[in-house]
């Protein structure tokens, strides 16, 4: 009995693992095509959402910091209470009002 040849092992392993010869599947592209195109809008949607709500936090942050500051001022003192807040609490609440309403029709 004689061993076969490498050459001969290695051209049968080749046409057994080969794949089977047909047509590309279209539908199968547009599909991943399709999928990569949703994929990279959702990316730029969560980009635009994050910005959009780290500018926003700041400027809510900013807002903060000015009624404070506005409510330790002397002349608003009898507005503003022992603690300092307030007038912070009622504005705030108005101010959240305003930001939630914005979200809402944005969307």
């Amino acid at each position: 009995m004689t061993a076969p040849d490498d050459q001969d092992i290695d051209t049968m392993l080749a046409a057994l693992l080969a794949p089977p010869e047909r047509p590309g599947d279209r539908g199968f592209a547009i599909g991943v095509e399709r999928a990569i195109d949703a994929q990279a809008a959702y990316a730029h949607a969560r980009r635009r959402f994050w910005r959009s709500f780290v500018f926003e936090a700041l400027a809510v942050a900013a807002l903060l910091a000015a009624l404070w500051l506005l409510s330790s001022a002397p002349t608003l003192a009898p507005l503003a209470g022992a603690a300092h807040w307030g007038l912070a609490p009622p504005l705030l609440l108005i101010l959240l009002l305003w930001f939630g309403t914005q979200r809402w029709r944005q969307a």
